[in-house]
C-alpha cells in the first residue's frame, strides 16, 4: 500500500492532469460541492485536507487516510466484516497531525 501511495505522489500511475482530476472536489449540477474526486473522498482533519479511501469484501474491510500536506499515510485492515477500521484510522491520523504541530 505504501508503494501505491508513492507512485500516486510521483505521478507514475496517473499523470499530473489525471491526479488533479482525482483529487479535486466537484460540483453537482445543482451547484452543491461534494467531497469526492475520481475515487477518493476528499475530506479534512481539523481543516487539513485528507484523501481517504476504504473498501470491503466478504470478511475483509480496509481504510486509508493520506494527508498530502504532511505526507502522513495511515492504513487499517480488518479480517472481520463486523468491525470497520475507519474510526481507528482517522483517530490515528488526527493524533499524528497533533504530534507534528
Amino acid at each position: 500500500m505504501l508503494k501505491w501511495q508513492i507512485v500516486l505522489n510521483q505521478n507514475l500511475l496517473l499523470n499530473q492532469k489525471e491526479s488533479t482530476k482525482a483529487f479535486t472536489k466537484y460540483k453537482l449540477n445543482n451547484g452543491e460541492e461534494i467531497e469526492y474526486g475520481y475515487g477518493w473522498h476528499l475530506k479534512n482533519i481539523n481543516g487539513i485536507p485528507t484523501r481517504e479511501h476504504g473498501g470491503s469484501i466478504f470478511g475483509f474491510k480496509s481504510m486509508g487516510v493520506y494527508i498530502p500536506g504532511k505526507d502522513i499515510y495511515v492504513l487499517g485492515f480488518s479480517n472481520c466484516d463486523c468491525n470497520s477500521p475507519t474510526k481507528v484510522v482517522k483517530d490515528i491520523a488526527e493524533l499524528a497531525l497533533k504530534n507534528l504541530q
